[in-house]
């Protein structure tokens, strides 16, 4: 057979050349694919960051969600005691639960102080404050007074001997728990400093320099309310003499996102010094909490009653307080409500939107009120961890040390409940 002659110097170019072209579209498919792995890696990552900008961010605004007026069945007040530091929390029954303070009206009789009549008045609440309970079918009211569940023990050797203020009532697990102050009387309490003071102011501060922080543990709200609860024998928070002075008041408790419990709470610096504002935190609600830093302690960064949560969505901490100081760094008005904001629950600063609201009320049919307090703010969320109503206690005229057991409108103090505008 015959076979045609082979070139084996052109084959072998040939073979050369498609190896090297196959090698090259090779390495330029290769490059190719890293090149868009590349370029999807740099696109993922970016939307990883930029979801987590979003998530993050500082764009809570309470102000613009305030109405413009509320309904008079938002407003919760008594004929015969002054109303205070209301808190809710809805039920296992569908209905909204209420734990307030109230403290009656008018000149105090009674006889074991021959100086009570320093506590006339709106001043009763340092001895003659008890935490009342008030149930409504309606988040924002009208609520109605059911009973009075706490009082002082009465007890002289005990902490919680007089007033008890400052409710707040919160739900971790299947357990709820009511956060609480009360105090006693120190007669040896003394400025370090030697100042002279009045008899009167010397003696309000053996009661006033007392107080501590609380709390009962309950299985529902229906055995809270019926006594059926833990209450710890000590408090869980009180001033540690080196940088808390003198009292620890306004509680106010979350769970963070470590599963760890986080107080926010009231102290001073010493001699009545200004007011300074504190973090602590706890393994348990009910546990003695640990001081774990400051979050305001100069005076023009002085604020009180805080309303303390963890955003999961924002992934941060916020708390509505009450402005201390006429700074204007948290809020233009002195006795504003303030937002402030903390990533970490240890470093704080007032918020993006840090107003909330200023001392002001306006009833539906009726003009803007200037009010002389707007204190003690409480959110209640729905399921979605949505603000749906904010509380706060409030006065229209300067409370001071009637003697009347029946006050008009504008003397009395009244609970309101703020229906808040959806996002």
């Amino acid at each position: 057979m015959l076979h045609a002659p082979v070139d084996t110097g052109r084959n072998n170019c040939m073979e050369l050349f498609y190896n090297r072209w196959a090698e090259h579209k090779l390495f330029r498919d290769q490059h190719t694919i890293k090149k868009h792995m590349k370029k999807r890696f740099y696109v993922f990552t970016l939307l990883l960051w930029w979801q987590s900008v979003l998530v993050a961010q500082d764009n809570l605004d309470l102000q613009s969600r305030m109405p413009e007026a509320v309904s008079t069945t938002q407003l919760f007040v008594s004929d015969s005691f002054y109303t205070w530091c209301n808190s809710v929390i809805k039920g296992e029954d569908g209905r909204y639960h209420m734990f307030y303070s109230r403290w009656p009206h008018g000149k105090r009789t009674e006889s074991d102080d021959s100086l009570n009549y320093i506590f006339n008045g709106f001043s009763g609440w340092l001895k003659y404050s008890e935490i009342a309970y008030a149930v409504s079918d309606n988040a924002a009211g009208p609520y109605r007074y059911v009973k009075t569940i706490l009082r002082g023990s009465g007890n002289a050797g005990s902490w919680d001997r007089y007033t008890m203020h400052n409710p707040q009532i919160r739900k971790f697990g299947s357990s709820y728990y009511l956060y609480y102050i009360s105090n006693s009387f120190d007669p040896a309490f003394r400025f370090s400093d030697n100042r002279k003071v009045s008899n009167d102011w010397l003696h309000w501060l053996r009661y006033n320099c007392t107080q501590k922080i609380g709390v009962l543990k309950a299985a529902s709200i229906q055995a809270l309310t019926e006594g059926r609860y833990e209450k710890p024998e000590m408090p869980v928070m009180q001033p540690d003499g080196v940088r808390t002075f003198e009292v620890t008041t306004n509680p106010s408790v979350t769970q963070g996102p470590d599963g760890k419990y986080y107080m926010m709470y009231k102290s001073r610096k010493p001699n009545v010094g200004n007011m300074t504002l504190w973090m602590a935190v706890s393994d348990r609600p009910d546990a003695p909490f640990r001081l774990l830093g400051e979050v305001f302690t100069k005076a023009e960064m002085a604020c009180e009653d805080p309303f303390l949560w963890y955003d999961k969505q924002r992934k941060r901490f916020y708390a509505i307080v009450k402005n201390y100081s006429a700074s204007g760094l948290l809020a233009p008005q002195f006795g504003a409500l303030a937002l402030i904001t903390s990533e970490n629950g240890l470093q704080w600063k007032p918020a993006a939107h840090s107003v909330v609201s200023l001392r002001k009320l306006r009833v539906k049919g009726r003009p803007v009120t200037e009010l002389a307090h707007l204190e003690r703010p409480f959110l209640l969320f729905d399921r979605n961890g949505n603000p749906r109503v904010l509380f706060a206690a409030a006065t229209i005229k300067e409370p001071g040390r009637d003697t009347e057991q029946v006050l008009r409108f504008d003397q009395n103090s009244f609970a309101i409940g703020f229906k808040l505008k959806a996002r």
